[in-house]
């Protein structure tokens, strides 16, 4: 029954990532539903299949995730859709004994695994804009008096476009101040989407798709950390 319960973990989180993609929105029902159906499988296993199970940490996964996940979104680092995915993965796999892992707290393995991957956004950017300068990309045009460390900077966090719409889900790392370009660099993005010509933007990816990854990476390899861990000790 396991099994059924990490297919419906991946079912409902790649559902979500595709809705969270689409539109930015993920229903509630989403969530509740798949909850339900979760720990409705683990009242089964327990009741009818004689399968133990720990209590402890079955409270403490779920009440460590909860607390992870609303400090997060209070913080503005998740949406509301990050953190209710991560408290429904609590609820239907509490624990997990994946190939390499130094807890057995799925939730936390799905968020740590996901919060790692996105290091690659900003290396895909800061390639693709040192691409752009090599062919001779005008990239800084009109930004001449920023610093350099802020030029640098922004090829990690995001690119320059010709047109942004705001239903592509982008924000500005740019704004005008007296009379001139300068750049604008904020880790919490609570302004509107952007829109304009020719403007420096940061894409707003959802992290559900990095929790999907991280939640299929746990399946298949295990905890980050815990491998990281484990490669530089047999050093």
């Amino acid at each position: 029954m396991e099994f059924a319960r990490l297919i419906l973990v991946l079912a409902t989180l790649l559902y979500g990532s595709y809705y969270d993609w689409k539109s930015r929105e993920v229903y509630d029902r989403v969530w509740i539903l798949s909850s339900i159906v979760g720990v409705s499988l683990q009242v089964y296993e327990v009741a009818f299949l004689g399968h133990g199970v720990d209590l402890a940490t079955v409270i403490f996964s779920i009440g460590i995730t909860t607390a992870a996940a609303l400090a997060f979104y209070k913080l503005g680092f998740f949406g509301g859709a990050d953190a209710k995915a991560l408290i429904a993965v609590s609820l239907i796999l509490p624990a997990y004994s994946g190939p390499s892992s130094i807890h057995p707290f799925a939730s936390l393995t799905v968020l740590t695994n996901g919060v790692i991957l996105t290091v690659f956004l900003p290396l895909a950017y800061a390639l693709w804009n040192i691409t752009r300068l090599a062919s001779g990309g005008k990239l800084f045009e009109g930004f001449e008096a920023e610093p350099l460390w802020k030029k640098t900077l922004v090829c990690f966090l995001g690119y320059r476009i010709r047109e942004a719409d705001p239903e592509k889900f982008m924000f500005r790392l740019e704004k005008e101040l007296n009379g001139r370009k300068v750049f604008s660099i904020s880790l919490l993005k609570d302004e509107e989407f952007a829109s304009g010509q020719d403007i420096w933007v940061t894409p707003g990816i959802p992290l559900l798709l990095f929790f999907t990854a991280g939640f299929i990476l746990m399946i298949v390899w295990g905890d980050i950390i815990s491998m990281a861990l484990s490669f530089f000790l047999r050093r």
